[in-house]
């Protein structure tokens, strides 16, 4: 009889650490998702900021079509925004996310995928990470926009 109470305290106590570990697990995953998604827009709200700042260098230097910044030749579109062409005259989606965000990770994170979407002066790159997660940037009509794709929404 004693063994059996010993028994039944066993498994109870095994089921409660196992059910606190399983809500855990499920509770880290929510929270490391959401600082994923964070981390995304933190960096498409970074990568605005950058474009902006080479758009006031363009207004500054009285509209040129290009600019040596940094030994570094940036293109311009006819609105002051930085293209992605790159010196071969090519679009360059790699070109745009060196120009605005050097380091590339969004969190440990590197981008896995490059699609570039353009059509002649409409420019339009999408950067993908390990999550399906992807940051699009565009410049179609001379407006240029930056923004977030969740995995939820990402197409495969």
């Amino acid at each position: 009889m004693l063994r059996q109470i010993e028994r039944s305290r066993f498994i109870v106590w095994f089921s409660l650490i196992t059910m606190l570990l399983l809500a855990f697990v499920l509770a880290w995953q929510k929270v490391d998702r959401e600082a994923s998604d964070t981390a995304l827009l933190v960096v498409s709200k970074r990568i605005l900021e950058q474009a902006n700042v080479y758009k006031q260098q363009w207004l500054l230097e009285k509209q040129p079509e290009q600019i040596s910044i940094n030994q570094k030749f940036i293109k311009y579109s006819a609105n002051g925004w930085v293209t992605p062409l790159n010196s071969a005259n090519k679009v360059d989606c790699k070109y745009w996310l060196d120009t605005f965000y050097q380091q590339e990770r969004v969190l440990e994170s590197l981008p896995i995928k490059f699609e570039d979407s353009s059509i002649g002066s409409d420019f339009q790159c999408e950067y993908t990470y390990s999550r399906g997660q992807a940051i699009n940037i565009s410049l179609i009509d001379g407006k240029f926009r930056v923004g977030v794709i969740f995995s939820s929404e990402h197409k495969n």
